[in-house]
């Protein structure tokens, strides 16, 4: 790992900053981000859609899919978009990992991320929720949904800490750093601020992109030839894409944070010189 050679600057960002280097980078890794996402968010989306089938919606009755898919899509980004996480970064400083490096180092990555996302942001109980399909089982639904984004507002780089620091859960000597304090030292300031315009953005987004599904399903006239109605997955994939994007975001969100509270890119520049000192004593 060579710390000398970053795919990005490493310095302090504005947040529109932030946004702009992000669709940068989104653009330079874009095959291997999609591919990422295809290979880690389809597994859920056609869960999602095997569940909504399942329940009393019955196979005919799609009047409540949109919202319902949107939900759950919400819910399910982060844990649907940790492969990109993981890549980025790797490509941090190993240019451009394949895309099969980057999935088997993610399956030899800590487990705990099921208990993180899964339980702690209700991932898991909504989408069962829903899948039971009736009032009361959606109301808790919906109230659970809202718990678990909160728990993402004040905690969005658990993923980051879990699979790029790889910092163990529990001590295993004294004064080693485990999860949940470096969760609690990382997660102050303002991390929060970029929750929502991120937020904001991901929704212009979505109803951009879901907009822009539509109008080609309309030129093309998919609703007259397909039996099944497609136009109930284009809010879900525009919303996938988006998540895509604000993985990315979160990253560089992710690095920003770093660089404010720790000086991470003096400590870069240290662990370089020392690589290069270290490498002319052989």
């Amino acid at each position: 790992m060579d710390y000398s050679h970053t795919f990005i600057a490493i310095r302090k960002r504005t947040l529109p900053g932030l946004f702009d280097l992000s669709l940068l980078v989104y653009r330079d890794h874009a095959w291997n981000i999609l591919m990422l996402l295809a290979i880690n968010a389809v597994p859920w989306l056609i869960f999602d859609l095997m569940i909504l089938f399942l329940s009393d919606l019955g196979i005919a009755d799609y009047s409540q899919w949109h919202w319902k898919l949107l939900l759950l899509t919400v819910l399910q980004a982060q844990y649907g978009t940790m492969m990109i996480t993981a890549y980025l970064g790797k490509a941090m400083f190993e240019g451009k990992p394949s895309v099969a490096q980057t999935v088997s180092d993610f399956f030899r990555a800590s487990w705990y991320g099921m208990w993180l996302h899964g339980c702690w942001r209700m991932v898991f109980p909504v989408t069962l929720l829903i899948a039971i399909g009736d009032e009361v089982s959606t109301g808790l639904a919906i109230f659970l949904f809202m718990f678990g984004m909160c728990f993402r507002i004040v905690r969005p780089f658990v993923s980051e800490i879990m699979l790029l620091e790889k910092t163990p859960i529990r001590k295993h000597q004294e004064g080693e750093m485990n999860f949940h304090r470096r969760s609690h030292d990382l997660h102050r300031g303002e991390v929060v601020a970029g929750f929502v315009p991120g937020s904001l953005i991901a929704v212009a987004m979505t109803m951009m992109l879901a907009g822009l599904l539509f109008h080609i399903d309309k030129t093309i006239g998919l609703l007259g030839a397909l039996d099944f109605p497609i136009q109930y997955f284009y809010w879900p994939v525009s919303a996938w894409l988006v998540a895509s994007y604000l993985a990315v975001f979160r990253f560089m969100f992710y690095i920003n944070t770093r660089i404010i509270q720790e000086g991470w890119e003096v400590a870069l520049k240290v662990r370089a010189e020392g690589q290069k000192m270290e490498a002319s004593l052989l």
